[in-house]
């Protein structure tokens, strides 16, 4: 049965599971694929010690952006109210962390040196490793980056190893 001819003003663009011309058995089109992930190498990754910064500096900014909050609402801020608007702060941060981890494989400082790990992190061990994430905080993420027998602990708490991510096209 022949196909009818589109609507006016429709584009006729094949979709990709429609057969090709030159392929007329059908088959279609593969998918593009993403270009493989090379693996980190090595104790001490310069991108994981620079993920760990960029993990500081985002609480640092969610922390401040608490404040800024607080103080435009209140006009000014009681010792108090301080402790309360960096608790804000470091729920966002924290909550965003969590979401990364789960969603992108990644904490947001990883995502920003371009790391993130291997496979999906399931919800039980994103949540893991978020709390080991938010108690290493105070030393900039420290244990989270050091390597022992070739593994850091961030990896052992998220089950697969660290890679880089493929950069967007055109970025």
């Amino acid at each position: 049965m022949p196909g009818r001819p589109p609507p006016p003003g429709q584009l006729d663009i094949p979709l990709i599971w429609e057969p090709r011309p030159e392929d007329p058995e059908g088959g279609g089109r593969e998918p593009p694929s993403r270009p493989p992930r090379r693996e980190t190498g090595g104790a001490g990754s310069w991108r994981l010690w620079l993920a760990a910064l960029a993990d500081a500096g985002v609480v640092v900014l969610a922390v401040a952006g608490g404040w800024a909050l607080a103080a435009g609402v209140a006009g000014g801020l009681a010792p108090l109210q301080l402790v309360l608007a960096a608790l804000l702060g470091l729920e966002v941060a924290s909550v965003v962390a969590l979401g990364c981890f789960w969603g992108w494989h990644g904490s947001p400082g990883m995502l920003l040196a371009g790391l993130c790990f291997s496979r999906p992190i399931p919800i039980g061990r994103a949540f893991a490793l978020w709390l080991a994430w938010l108690a290493s905080l105070l030393v900039l993420g420290l244990p989270l980056v050091l390597r022992r027998r070739g593994e850091c602990l961030a990896e052992r708490l998220a089950g697969g190893t660290l890679s880089y991510r493929p950069s967007p096209e055109g970025a």
